[in-house]
């Protein structure tokens, strides 16, 4: 497996991973060893946001292992802070929890361990190293039960020891950890019925099982969150539980030791109407010692539910305690002791997203306490950095789709990617390049999203670049939206990915766009409009509906990307009868041709644009069902379409009637494939196009002579693999092994990437060689959408790299990847 993986590394390169956090709480942890783990789809990403190195962060590893959504991510806790151990526990939809252990020096996490015992989904798990390496850790699921697995010293395997059953009561939030200064191991569950249980374990006693304590109530609704902190002196611990009721409560374990802390206790729980609660736990064979369970405070400050509190790491002894909490109200808060009030006060707020989000799912302080990383309800990141003045300001972190990604495209001069997805928004990605100099090493530079240029009401389904400035993409609806850069997009990108625009007349290009209310079409907007807009009285009460020109030095946060980077629409596209389904673009610019969902011949014609002044210039009619892919030549004189009705067409443009006509046809006799047709590609010199199929087979085609008639054939055995399901293939934009060989990728349904070479030379032996096989963690684990190579730049460009290709992969698994191809070792 090693010999292999480092076989891979020296051919394929992962360059970038842009996926989104899953839309559930506890799906992001940072642990203290300065790396994120975030739950993505059915993948648990590791991101490094290089915040001790003030640098912009990427993905740097992901795992793959469950077969359904990941619900949480949890950092094993070591009680021994010179523990070198960094693992992790992940929970999912497919009933399983999963132990990701930490394979020292190399820091991979390619050993897991499933933990396999609930009857319903996982929904959040927690773990406690102890200082002897044991382990214990907690899982709770929608069958409304706790287990307890127990990892032994020196054991691989972790046994379910106890479980509880709160019977018709779901778990929703868990935390472990130690008494202070006692052999007890302390477990809190928050529940749906309000009340947060306690459970003791004497972990000095390797036959002792949990037993229950007490029950703490004061919730008025679900309780989402939990953390401890322990005050390292005192022996006091303290418990942070934030609720559904908006309402964050703090309790505080107290060492009982004498008549005068009992005495305070007991006026305190007075006052605040509480019951005394006492926990006797054995610190010694024989000495008993006892905690008072006080309520510290209750804490108003959200106007909407709590789902995250966390306390600061590293606290000592004459250093204030701090408290992170985030809410669906959009913002987060830091709290702590005020003495001049005797109240708990929120010195910081942050969040106030606007636009169309919803609020926070999850948020968690940096090792070192000065960064704080929120999780958004849409799966977005959000990062705030506390800089040497003490405030605290926005910090560059990864983001991506939430949803399928359908489709991307490169732009003409291969500078940034353009994707869209389920999730209703088109995004652009791009290298920040934060240098001046001629020559770059690109290696050493982050792509980042650097555009959202649209946010749409209906799933996307299809993008196609019409220019370095403009794109047409298609959604769940009958019309093509068309869209053109504006000025201020111009301008960060000429700054950020130091991409010339210097061709165009920028005095043309309007500003920015906005959205108006209930509105899907981006309205332009100029800077007359931007002064008038605002001195109106509604920027105040609806801001999220304005557009704000931006001058970065940096990508744009979360909330700029949603609000500030549309592009404006400038033309829909009326023709088809049902929902769009694909679009291509002619590389020369001329043509955009699109085609929609259908069920008989005349609904699954396609129709050609002209590109220039967007009027329907014809409509081919071939299919009898829907198109499900459409390709121009990279010479832009052939179209080509491929159908779910098994057969693909082939197009070819008529100077002398200024039409496409229809060239030659696959039927039941020459078609090969005998399922659906899901993807086509042309190569480069427009010489031979392949297709793939659900049945297994890719075919490559070219011309033949027959009785003086150009017609299209099979030019070799077509690759098969009945197990998989093709759906997307592309040619690199060169040759390999002395101009004799194509390079191929092809996606299947299963996410697996393999990269052939295709000698078209070879007569007697098989023309397919596998290069490599990108998959689970290197490639997609869910369906493959689109694959694209980037176009060969021009050599005065800086970023031009002799001998090494660039690839774009999308997938039904929300992630968007690029990688490096090294071509000397093929």
């Amino acid at each position: 497996m090693g010999e292999y993986d480092n076989n891979i590394n020296k051919l394929v390169k992962s360059v970038y991973v842009s996926s989104a956090v899953n839309s559930t709480p506890n799906c992001l942890d940072w642990g203290s060893n300065g790396l994120v783990i975030y739950g993505s789809c059915n993948a648990i990403h590791l991101y490094d946001p290089q915040i001790i190195n003030e640098s912009d962060g990427r993905v740097i590893s992901s795992f793959v292992a469950h077969k359904m959504r990941v619900n949480s991510v949890k950092w094993v806790h070591n009680i021994d802070p010179c523990c070198q151990q960094q693992d992790f526990v992940s929970t999912s939809t497919d009933n399983t929890a999963i132990l990701w252990e930490d394979i020292l020096p190399t820091g991979s996490y390619k050993s897991y361990e499933k933990l396999i015992g609930h009857s319903d989904v996982v929904t959040i798990s927690d773990a406690l190293r102890l200082a002897n390496q044991s382990l214990y850790i907690v899982t709770a699921a929608g069958d409304c039960t706790v287990k307890v697995w127990f990892k032994p010293i020196n054991e691989n395997k972790s046994l379910c020891f106890q479980t509880f059953d709160f019977d018709n009561i779901l778990c929703l939030s868990l935390k472990i950890t130690v008494l202070p200064h006692t052999n007890c191991i302390l477990l809190a569950c928050g529940l749906s019925n309000s009340k947060i249980q306690l459970y003791t374990n004497d972990f000095s006693n390797s036959s002792s099982v949990f037993v229950t304590s007490h029950s703490l109530v004061g919730h008025e609704d679900w309780i989402r969150s939990l953390d401890f902190i322990s005050e390292n002196n005192s022996g006091n611990l303290f418990l942070a539980s934030g609720s559904q009721d908006s309402v964050i409560r703090l309790w505080k374990f107290t060492k009982e030791n004498n008549d005068n802390t009992c005495k305070k206790n007991k006026e305190l729980n007075n006052t605040l109407r509480q019951e005394i609660k006492k926990i006797d736990v054995i610190m010694d064979p024989g000495s008993i010692c006892s905690f008072i369970i006080e309520l510290e405070t209750a804490i108003s400050g959200h106007d909407g539910w709590i789902y995250g509190v966390h306390w600061k790491p590293n606290f000592s002894h004459g250093k204030q305690i701090e408290l992170l909490s985030v809410s669906m109200d959009k913002t987060l808060a830091v709290w702590a002791y005020d003495e001049d009030t005797c109240l708990w006060v929120d010195f910081i707020r942050l969040g106030e997203v606007g636009g169309n989000t919803l609020g926070f799912y999850g948020g968690k302080f940096s090792p070192d306490g000065d960064c704080i990383l929120a999780q958004g309800h849409n799966g977005s990141l959000h990062l705030w950095k506390k800089n040497n003045n003490g405030n605290w300001t926005p910090g560059v972190t990864i983001g991506g789709h939430f949803g399928s990604v359908e489709d991307i495209a490169w732009d003409p001069a291969g500078k940034y990617i353009i994707s869209v997805g389920t999730d209703q928004t088109t995004r652009i990605h791009a290298q920040w390049l934060q240098s001046n100099e001629q020559v770059i090493n690109l290696s050493s530079f982050n792509w980042h999203e650097m555009a959202r240029p649209q946010v749409h009401g209906y799933n996307m389904s299809s993008v196609a670049i019409l220019s370095s400035l403009s794109f047409a993409s298609s959604a769940e609806e009958k019309v093509i939206r068309v869209f053109q850069a504006p000025y201020n997009f111009l301008e960060n990108m000429s700054k950020l990915a130091k991409i010339n625009f210097s061709s165009v007349d920028n005095m043309n290009c309007p500003l920015g766009a906005s959205v108006p209310s209930l509105g899907l079409s981006n309205k332009a907007v100029s800077k007359d409009d931007c002064k008038n807009i605002s001195s109106q009285p509604k920027k105040k009460d609806y801001p999220e509906h304005y557009f704000m020109p931006l001058n970065l030095n940096q990508p744009p946060t979360e909330e700029d990307l949603i609000q500030n980077t549309l592009w404006p629409e400038i033309q829909k596209l009326y023709g088809h009868v049902f929902e769009v389904y694909c679009l291509a673009s002619s590389p020369n610019h001329k043509w955009l041709a699109s085609a929609a969902k259908a069920t008989s011949l005349e609904l699954a014609s396609i129709i050609i644009w002209n590109a220039n002044d967007f009027q329907q210039v014809q409509k081919l009619v071939s299919h009898n069902l829907t198109v499900t892919q459409l390709a121009f030549s990279p010479d832009s004189k052939k179209l080509l379409s491929v159908s779910r009705d098994r057969t693909w067409s082939l197009f070819e443009y008529d100077l002398n009637t200024n039409s496409f006509v229809l060239k030659s046809k696959s039927d039941k006799y020459t078609g090969i494939h005998t399922r659906i047709i899901w993807c086509c590609a042309w190569s480069h010199n427009s010489v031979y196009f392949a297709t793939g199929s659900r049945d297994g087979k890719l075919v490559i085609w070219g011309q033949t002579v027959v009785d003086d008639q150009i017609s299209y054939c099979a030019k070799t055995e077509p690759l098969v693999d009945p197990e998989k399901n093709f759906t997307a293939v592309a040619f690199a934009p060169k040759l390999t092994d002395g101009c004799s060989s194509y390079i191929l990728a092809v996606g299947s349904d299963c996410g697996h990437i393999a990269i052939y070479k295709w000698n078209f030379e070879k007569k007697s032996v098989t023309p397919w060689f596998k290069l490599t096989d990108l998959c689970k963690e290197l490639g997609h684990h869910l369906t493959v959408k689109k694959i694209q190579f980037q176009p060969l730049l021009s050599k005065t460009d800086s970023r031009y790299r002799e001998g090494i290709l660039q690839m774009a992969s999308c997938g039904a698994d929300m992630m968007v990847k690029i990688y490096d191809i090294f071509l000397k070792h093929f």
